[in-house]
């Protein structure tokens, strides 16, 4: 079918033309209820309500949603799917079921999760329960053993990397948004409130720190070691009750693993900075994803049936678990204090800072993130335990 980008009219003839769709749905096609819900930076998503079921539509737009000047290539939509069928297997339960992709209207639909709330909506709103940070470490760890080379055989890996190489634009915007624009002058940083003008000016000409994460960039562009959703913020997790659930995959590269650990950490230790009273609640939130993390992979890795650490024995490979995970845990400091530094400074900051009562309030909050996330940036590369991490960020 020719690309078009559809209206609530349009896509209900497009749904009434599938019939596995159309009996998910139920009833007739005229009786459906379609409204848009669009509300990220990317993509048109629209929720869609038949007498026997629901269903979530996502279709890419050839343009930035927020910024229309800003092109986009239609093919995101194309790897975000590939991404769901990549690690369906291994997380059932914890992402949207896919239900169907339409090549040529760059369109997925999947599972409706009318009743869940954005995680960061949740905790803006004080509704978060608790735990919420243990399904994710979990979901991490099993991604990692369904895509990484340790568990998998080299060609699964070979394969992943193929499928997802052509992904160029969306890592170029990792690699801009995240891995350089906040550390240089650059037209997509937004103004600066006056009062963090030297704080912005001093991250600018920093050279060790430049050093460091230019260390991080090196490991972001080189290291392939498992599936990476790419994005994973509290903004791309939705939960209701205990019912957690990652979307928006869309980023979906091969690399680092603690890049993925690193944004959704750095996330809470913002949401820390902009709600210090709520310190106690999210160090557990922190302690519960690594913990649950490290266990799933080291339970996941201890036996392998891939062609890494083919030769070695239950101690050996032991050893070799634990210093992986020591890498990763490396890595993911950096990155969190990469995420930390992007989202107060650079483009598509966060919500949370609106926790702050005053404008006094608000700057210092996003003070604190900066000489957090360069410490986290500059000191996290010789960390060797969880705690020592936590430490950098003052918990």
């Amino acid at each position: 079918m020719t690309y078009r980008i559809l209206d609530a009219a349009s896509l209900r003839d497009w749904l009434a033309q599938q019939p596995e769709l159309s009996q998910r749905l139920g009833g007739a096609a005229a009786d459906w209820s379609i409204r848009e819900v669009s509300d990220g930076n990317l993509n048109t998503v629209f929720l869609v309500d038949g007498v026997a079921g629901a269903l979530c539509c996502k279709q890419a737009l050839p343009h930035v949603r927020v910024a229309p000047d800003w092109p986009m290539p239609l093919e995101r939509a194309l790897y975000e799917s590939r991404y769901m069928r990549a690690v369906a297997p291994a997380v059932a339960g914890l992402m949207p079921e896919l239900f169907a992709y339409d090549t040529g209207l760059f369109l997925i639909v999947m599972e409706c999760l009318t009743e869940h709330e954005v995680l960061r909506s949740a905790l803006i709103a004080g509704r978060a329960p608790s735990g919420f940070s243990a399904v994710i470490g979990t979901y991490v760890a099993r991604t990692v053993q369904a895509t990484g080379w340790i568990n998998q055989p080299f060609e699964t890996g070979a394969r992943l990397l193929e499928q997802f190489s052509g992904n160029t634009a969306l890592t170029r915007i990792t690699v801009d948004l995240i891995l350089t624009d906040p550390y240089r002058v650059c037209d997509r940083n937004p103004e600066p409130e006056a009062g963090l003008l030297d704080d912005v000016k001093a991250l600018q000409t920093d050279e060790i720190l430049h050093r460091a994460v230019g260390r991080l960039q090196d490991r972001f562009l080189t290291v392939r070691q498992a599936l990476l959703h790419g994005d994973l913020h509290t903004g791309s997790i939705m939960l209701h009750g205990t019912d957690v659930r990652v979307i928006d995959g869309e980023f979906a590269t091969m690399g680092p693993v603690g890049f993925d650990c690193g944004l959704y950490l750095g996330n809470l230790a913002l949401h820390l900075c902009a709600a210090p009273h709520k310190a106690a609640e999210l160090r557990a939130e922190m302690v519960a994803f690594w913990q649950s993390f490290s266990e799933e992979l080291r339970s996941a890795l201890q036996n392998g049936g891939g062609d890494m650490w083919a030769l070695s024995g239950p101690a050996g490979r032991q050893d070799l678990v634990a210093s992986f995970l020591k890498d990763i845990l490396r890595d993911m400091a950096g990155f969190c204090g990469l995420e930390m530094i992007r989202r107060t400074v650079g483009f598509a900051q966060v919500a949370d800072y609106g926790l702050c009562g005053t404008a006094q309030e608000r700057l210092l909050a996003r003070q604190k993130a900066l000489q957090i996330g360069r410490t986290l940036i500059v000191e996290g590369g010789s960390q060797r335990s969880f705690d020592g991490v936590l430490s950098l960020m003052g918990l």
